[in-house]
């Protein structure tokens, strides 16, 4: 019988070394999957408490100040680690702060067998949402409640151990053995699973095919149903108050707005006509399009596409929102090659022993476990930061010639022919943009088609027009092709000549962007410098790329003699290098970034064209019998000129719609403008970012709540931050900065929502597509109306390029896309009806500004003052 302890401490910081004490532990023990005995006991740190510590824990000074030190309580629980087994969601942390306190009190370390249970998880739960464990507890149905208590903590641990030693014991035998192979340098003694788990379970669900365990799947499609009724009659059945809507919506009340959407949407496809249509977030647009997409697609026998602004949406819409229509319809995602794994790849990287670091081992373990479960290939299913990951474009399916070892196995065409056979098609912009310029297409053939977010269709569609290297994704390529000849000393030696010309030519181009930004300073909204590439001063960099390009032609004939089936690869890659550094275009721009604190060869290149107008309208508007454009900001003074003339459509026959707003604003919101804040001033801008930061701490003080500010800087916001940081007058808070702090846009996101009183600062990424609603967020502050700033390079190389056309660049480029942003930023505050609080714009310009009209006038009408700041303050406190 194996005995299993599992532990959970709570402590005043994350590092021993510092001096960071423990407050609290726990300890449960398992028996025969039976929790056997407790331990829990708070803790005298002999030290304060800090308050974020308080707030996570709800321990305080107060609670642990009578109760016994760290040695006094020690003999009581140092039996359980008897011949056991020591399990920790992040073993690392508990362990090292109970050898840590064992030591500091002169008692011997222990070094006991250990399961990480978020290893594990990451492992055997492929597809969960997170790792963290009250996330993970949700997703896997274990009640948790009291999180970040040591006891509610270990015992929801302890579960969790017994549904990970379940699983083990579901896996076929040979991924059991698989994983064993490759185990050494995770954390967890994976040897002692693998002896706990007496597998007999016999999978009828799993066919392995060349060593590995995948998940058996039939080609068949959910059967269309048939819809005798009228569209009205459909509608009334989905929106009625009995209706379909109703029993999946809890208090489900029919929307006005709603309705006319899906009435809307219909019409112009029976009359294939376009449209544009603006609605407010919260109204449901999607349930409000689904519905007559549906409609037309089960009656009407005519495929719709359906292009969403990004992959996650993608999911969304299939899983969630079409699901509770109830109605059955065959449907597919189809998303880029780059999503899909080449089972023809994992297999070389699997058996490659040259791969065996610790992100490499769980990559490989991971994807074991998920090929027994996914039907799609879609990598957007683990949850792991391949991204990242250096092996990644190493994985997934690209332009290779598919062997015939696995082609019946491949993720990409089977996505494909199901998407010939479906009736809904849900793609993304940038596929979409795709699509419309490649001669083999990838959707399959379609007339009806709807964007939703489409106020992003342009930029995305120009970063495809457009193209983008990094010095990282060309060595990663270089290092396969070193793996895949590794036998051919020829191609080896020029290989490394290719290499380091390449290294040689990346090192002066890093050195070219610091240069430009002595002269001014351009930062990216994640903190990149940046600078316009243009080549005609630059002669040491021309005759560095002038022999990279040589160095490169050599090495491709070694390629058509050796390895042909590679040379259109290959020679892609040459023609981009050329595009992005040699060739010159008067209607694009190219510019590098380099991360500021990077490898000085980490150089990010990108271009992308001025206007894609025609594109769009020659090879999407013009071909498509009816294109429905949905989002909640596509107008400018009510007006939908500016987006039809950006995406090509202005001189077509389309029908523009707004729908009320359904939100009671007048009541819910209030706008309020400072009028006493120093003038922004560049490039010296000290005194108002420190104007802005005591605004913002005498906001926290009125609110007691969660707080978003969004910046046009990155530098700004960092400054920001550690100002907010270093103040003792928000030591209660948890303070969150894009870039600065650690962790995912989503996981910043759920850092702050967790918390009763928080602040996130964010920039460009945080004014659209994220959904805070109720009282997660009753403040929002917006330090800048967001235009770019005048002395951003690739801005001013745009404006240039409309001047020369005799366009206004504020009035056609600027303001035009700093009221849409501004739209998106409002927007973050008031997600659903009963979502209310208060708007700052710490920028007066929208009051002294001519142009400051149009973004009142772009958004619902609501209350406005315009006073001191103090006075301000005591509108806020009036409100909250």
């Amino acid at each position: 019988m194996q005995k299993f302890v599992v532990i959970d401490v709570e402590t005043t910081g994350q590092s021993v070394a510092k001096g960071d004490r423990m407050i609290e532990i726990a300890l449960v023990m398992i028996e025969n999957n039976q929790i056997t005995k407790q331990y829990n006991q708070l803790i005298n740190p002999g030290k304060p408490i800090p308050p974020f510590i308080s707030q996570l824990t709800s321990i305080t000074d107060d609670d642990v100040i009578t109760q016994p030190s760290f040695a006094e309580v020690v003999d009581d629980f140092m039996d359980f680690f008897e011949d056991a087994v020591l399990v920790a969601h992040n073993v690392p942390f508990d362990l090292t702060f109970l050898n840590g306190e064992l030591s500091r009190i002169g008692k011997n370390k222990i070094n006991p067998f250990v399961l990480d249970t978020v290893e594990l998880s990451r492992i055997l739960f492929p597809k969960a949402p997170s790792y963290k464990l009250n996330e993970l507890a949700e997703f896997l149905l274990i009640t948790h409640e009291n999180p970040h208590r040591a006891i509610s903590d270990a015992l929801v641990t302890g579960d969790l151990l017994i549904l990970l030693l379940n699983k083990i014991q579901a896996l076929p035998k040979n991924v059991i053995e698989q994983l064993l192979t490759i185990s050494s340098p995770l954390r967890t003694d994976f040897s002692l699973v693998c002896k706990l788990s007496e597998n007999t379970t016999n999978r009828n669900d799993i066919e392995v095919y060349r060593g590995f365990s995948l998940k058996r799947t039939l080609d068949h499609l959910v059967n269309n149903e048939t819809i005798e009724s009228d569209f009205n009659t459909f509608l009334e059945k989905m929106y009625k108050n009995d209706g379909q809507l109703a029993q999946v919506f809890p208090f489900y009340e029919e929307r006005k707005g709603q309705v006319f959407i899906s009435e809307t949407i219909y019409d112009h496809f029976q009359k294939k006509e376009h449209a544009l249509i603006e609605a407010e977030t919260g109204i449901g647009k999607t349930i409000a399009y689904l519905i007559p997409a549906v409609y037309e697609a089960l009656t009407n026998n005519n495929k719709v596409v359906i292009s969403t602004s990004n992959t996650n949406l993608q999911t969304q819409l299939i899983d969630q929102d079409l699901e509770k229509l109830q109605l059955p319809i065959s449907s597919t995602i189809i998303k880029g090659k780059s999503h899909y794994l080449s089972l023809q790849k994992f297999e070389h990287y699997f058996h490659d022993t040259s791969y065996r670091s610790y992100q490499d081992t769980l990559l490989k373990a991971m994807i074991l476990v998920w090929l027994t479960e996914t039907t799609s290939g879609d990598l957007d299913e683990i949850q792991f930061p391949i991204e990242k990951h250096p092996i990644f474009h190493q994985i997934v399916v690209g332009n290779e010639r598919v062997h015939e070892n696995w082609k019946d196995w491949c993720f990409y065409q089977r996505m494909l022919k199901m998407a010939r056979q479906s009736s809904i098609i849900v793609t993304n912009h940038a596929l979409l943009a795709i699509d419309m310029m490649t001669e083999q297409r990838i959707l399959p053939d379609y007339q009806r088609l709807i964007i939703d977010e489409a106020h992003q269709l342009e930029q995305i569609a120009t970063n495809y027009f457009g193209a983008s290297v990094s010095y990282f994704e060309l060595i990663a390529y270089f290092q396969q092709l070193e793996k895949n000849y590794a036998n051919n000393p020829l191609f080896q030696e020029q290989l490394e000549l290719v290499k380091y010309e390449l290294d040689h030519l990346f090192r002066n181009l890093f050195q070219f962007v610091k240069r430009k930004n002595q002269q001014s300073k351009a930062v990216t909204d994640v903190g990149r410098l940046k600078a316009v590439w243009e080549i005609d001063n630059e002669q040491v960099i021309k005759d560095i790329l002038d022999r990279t390009i040589l160095m490169l032609k050599q090495l491709s004939l070694l390629l058509s003699q050796t390895a042909p089936h590679e040379q259109e690869q290959f020679q892609q890659l040459q023609q981009l290098i050329r595009k992005l550094l040699i060739n010159s275009d008067s209607a694009a721009v190219t510019w590098l970034e380099i991360d500021q604190q990077g490898a000085e060869n980490a150089v990010f290149i990108h271009r992308e064209p001025f206007s894609i107008q025609k594109e769009l309208n020659d090879h999407l508007f013009q071909i498509r019998e009816s294109i429905i454009l949905i989002s909640a900001t596509l107008t400018i003074n009510q007006s939908f000129d500016y987006i039809k003339e950006k995406l090509g459509i202005y001189a077509l026959s389309s029908n523009d719609y707004i729908v009320n707003h359904h939100f009671d604003y007048q009541k819910n919101v209030q706008l309020l403008i400072p009028n006493d804040l120093p003038t922004i001033q560049y490039p010296d801008n000290d005194a108002f970012i420190y104007a802005v930061n005591e605004a913002i701490i005498s906001i926290t003080e009125r609110t007691k709540g969660k707080i978003l500010v969004l910046f046009t800087s990155y530098d700004m916001l960092r400054k920001s931050f550690y100002l907010l940081k270093e103040t003792d007058l928000l030591s209660d808070y948890l303070i969150i900065g894009q870039g600065v702090s650690s962790g995912s846009r989503n996981r910043l996101i759920k850092q702050f929502q967790g918390f009763d009183q928080s602040i996130l600062l964010g920039t460009n990424a945080y004014w659209e597509g994220i959904d805070i609603p109720g009282n997660d967020l009753t403040c929002l502050i917006i330090v800048k109306l967001p235009f770019r700033s005048p002395q951003d390079p690739v801005f001013v190389k745009k404006s240039d390029y409309f001047k020369d056309k005799g366009i206004n660049p504020f009035m056609e480029l600027a303001l035009p896309q700093a009221i849409l942003q501004f739209k998106q930023g409002f927007g973050r505050l008031i997600r659903k009806e009963s979502d209310y609080g208060s708007i700052f714009v710490f920028d007066d310009r929208i009051m002294t500004k001519r142009y400051g009209k149009s973004f009142i006038n772009s958004i619902p009408t609501i209350p406005i003052e315009y006073d001191t700041m103090d006075n301000l303050l005591i509108h806020l406190e009036k409100r909250h």
